[in-house]
């Protein structure tokens, strides 16, 4: 009998499945992964408590200097950052796909009389608004764009942002999108998850695509009635000169540069950096 590993197993599914991205904005799927992301006991879809707030008093303290401005936070999950920030005095707006993570965020803001507004929409096709203090988008989110929708989206943000204002991104290094490609492919069952509420067994694979410069993360979620889902998420790798130079031809004024915190367990707690760019 032939002996199959798990990289041919993989690859006979990649044939046969398309790649689908990851359904943040599914109401199971975003109810499930709320969870995680509110799990005191890891940071896999989020960050502690504490973690937070080291984050969010770099923020007001550091780079706001103590001064309250208008916030808009993209990809704001839950709100967590939101909800910290708007404790210090500012106001904040959060914006996310995601049906339970913005129902969460109105939830607490709600329940502690917090100056925050949460909208459950695509940041990269609304209005966003003008003349914010600070927008951030944090966790790495901004690789997940290809070079195209994220020159977009930075011509978009600039004019979001009032003059002296700021952008501040939690982006991935060179070094960690290389990493990410570097991991071994691996299995596991699982009797619930963010992608069933029911048993499932779960397969990842990591590659470097040198055309678009990016490490994919492929995932198979195969069901016990045999059905197998595939997505994908990509993550576009950038030198800091890319990212200086993309955030200049945007607009932006200058570019600082900040060593991540290597907060949390995550796989890519360590290869994090903050940029702030300012208008």
């Amino acid at each position: 009998m032939k002996k199959t590993s798990l990289s041919d197993f993989i690859n006979n599914f990649q044939q046969h499945v398309d790649a689908r991205d990851i359904p943040w904005s599914d109401p199971d799927f975003s109810r499930r992964i709320l969870k995680d992301q509110l799990n005191p006991d890891n940071d896999i879809a989020g960050r502690r408590a504490s973690a937070i707030a080291r984050f969010v008093g770099f923020i007001h303290h550091h780079l706001l200097g103590g001064k309250p401005t208008r916030i808009m936070d993209l990809g704001c999950g839950p709100g967590l950052y939101s909800h910290g920030l708007a404790k210090f005095g500012n106001r904040c707006i959060g914006i996310d796909i995601s049906p339970a993570a913005i129902e969460y965020a109105r939830k607490i803001a709600d329940n502690l009389a917090l100056n925050c507004t949460f909208r459950k929409e695509n940041f990269q096709n609304t209005d966003l608004g003008k003349n914010f203090g600070l927008v951030m988008l944090t966790f790495g989110d901004f690789n997940s764009f290809s070079r195209q929708i994220a020159r977009q989206l930075l011509g978009k943000i600039v004019n979001t942002i009032k003059t002296d204002g700021m952008l501040l991104l939690e982006v991935l290094t060179d070094e960690g999108v290389i990493n990410i490609c570097e991991r071994e492919p691996g299995w596991t069952i699982l009797q619930s998850g963010m992608f069933s509420d029911k048993p499932y067994l779960f397969l990842d694979k990591y590659l470097y695509n040198k055309k678009t410069n990016t490490a994919e993360a492929d995932y198979y979620v195969i069901h016990p009635s045999g059905q197998v889902e595939h997505y994908r998420q990509s993550y576009t790798r950038y030198s800091d000169d890319d990212y200086q130079q993309l955030l200049l031809q945007s607009g932006f004024k200058s570019v600082e540069f900040y060593p991540g915190f290597g907060l949390g367990s995550h796989d890519f707690a360590d290869d994090l950096q903050i940029i702030v760019a300012r208008k």
